[in-house]
């Protein structure tokens, strides 16, 4: 079980801080591409335990920036957009996307003084309808393009909701698979049932069943990317998916996942990403890219076009809002409180694939500590990189699992990890 000090250490997001540090090795999704217009061309944002203005000038250019004027502190996100950067509102001084002063129309002819103004700024990229942030040292890493954000037949649409808690506890959801029969089957059927007619409560069963059998075991390995899940269920073999291919979570704080059936928009590969705002915030972001089934088109997408909406986190009442499976699993967040005490938890031989990723930020701690670079950060551009997902099916391919369909899983990586002294004994 980590002790009180070590879930300090990776709950905390801060420039100074261990986590904060190992975090600022990779790019992170801060907004949808399309939530900055002509009309809202800037936003107040918060990554890290940092407040940002982000901002997209007249010309295209996307900047992020720390949100006060170093003149008189006026706040940028209120600035004008122009073809070099964004212009203060208060006075006029004129800020480019890497934080350089370019002109200041008060100061005297000549004036060289804006060449010593310079305020902190952040790299940002576009990717598949999304603008990422890299807040760490120089030189940037390559932001990975995986497989499913570069498909042409996909279409794709995302939503995004704000969550009062720890983005830790929201990750380590995507490595406790014995969730999904408890929460989305019992519970989610139980208060599903409740809300929705008769004639929609099969629906729902359908959707949540395949995943929601019984656990006859889970498996977890390393891969170069982070961890590879995988779950027996009852009345299958180990040749079943499920168990053979399993999915991936993305170190440090991504998850791809399908559906077990496809949705009447196609086959579903989405990747769930959990940002740090701060210590006892998270955006999350569910990023879908659909399939056609054959005979089925889509209207044309431009890359960065894509739809978005941002989703309540709470019913009107104030309980938080569990009326599809995300939500489900945003409530299990959230209830553990802003921060989840570790140090009076109780894991069992089932956890032990949060045991492992607990394990793999501290290895990762350690890793940045001692100056290299920390798993899953890429130095070389790689082209799409392709993702083991069960029961979906890829461009190209006939049959699922597409170019993981032969896979021969190797055994998992538990045997350390069940010596662990927080694991009960079965």
């Amino acid at each position: 079980m980590l002790s009180v000090a070590q879930n300090t250490r990776i709950t905390e997001t801060g420039p100074g801080t261990p986590m904060g540090q190992l975090l600022r090795r990779y790019w992170h999704p801060i907004a949808p591409s399309m939530e900055l217009n002509d009309e809202n061309p800037t936003k107040e944002v918060r990554l890290m335990s940092e407040d940002l203005v982000l901002f997209r000038s007249a010309a295209g250019k996307l900047g992020l920036i720390e949100p006060s004027c170093p003149h008189r502190k006026a706040n940028l996100s209120y600035g004008v957009p122009e073809p070099e950067g964004i212009r203060c509102a208060y006075h006029g001084w004129l800020f480019d996307v890497d934080g350089n002063c370019v002109d200041q129309p008060s100061e005297p002819a000549g004036s060289r003084f804006k060449d010593k103004v310079h305020i902190k700024a952040y790299q940002v990229q576009e990717m598949a309808g999304l603008i990422w942030a890299y807040m760490g040292p120089d030189p940037a890493p390559v932001l990975p393009r995986w497989d499913a954000f570069t498909w042409d037949t996909a279409w794709r649409d995302m939503y995004y909701c704000i969550l009062p808690c720890n983005w830790v506890q929201c990750q380590e959801n995507s490595l406790d698979p014995v969730h999904f029969e408890w929460l989305h089957r019992y519970w989610g059927g139980w208060v599903m049932n409740k809300r929705l007619p008769p004639e929609e409560q099969t629906v729902w069963d359908h959707q949540t069943q395949p995943r929601g059998r019984h656990q006859v075991k889970v498996g977890f390995e390393r891969f170069e990317y982070g961890i590879i899940k995988r779950r027996l269920m009852q009345g299958e073999s180990e040749q079943d998916e499920w168990w053979r291919i399993g999915h991936p979570i993305l170190f440090p704080n991504l998850l791809r996942v399908g559906e077990a059936h496809p949705t009447e928009a196609g086959w579903v590969h989405a990747f769930q990403m959990r940002v740090p705002i701060d210590d006892t915030h998270t955006l999350h972001i569910v990023h879908r890219n659909f399939l056609p089934q054959p005979g089925v088109t889509y209207p044309e997408q431009e890359p960065n076009h894509i739809p978005w909406e941002h989703r309540n986190t709470f019913f009107e009442d104030g309980t938080v809002r569990h009326d599809y499976v995300v939500g489900q699993d945003q409530c299990a967040w959230i209830t553990q409180g802003a921060i989840s005490d570790r140090s009076t938890e109780f894991l069992g031989v089932t956890d032990v694939g949060i045991i492992m990723f607990r394990r793999l930020i501290e290895e990762q701690i350690r890793v940045v500590e001692d100056g290299g670079d920390p798993i899953n950060v890429h130095r070389v551009d790689r082209g799409p990189i392709s993702l083991p997902q069960e029961y979906s099916h890829y461009p190209g391919y006939d049959s699922t699992a597409g170019p993981f369909a032969a896979a021969v899983p190797r055994e998992p990586d538990v045997v350390a990890y069940l010596a662990e002294e927080a694991v009960v004994d079965q």
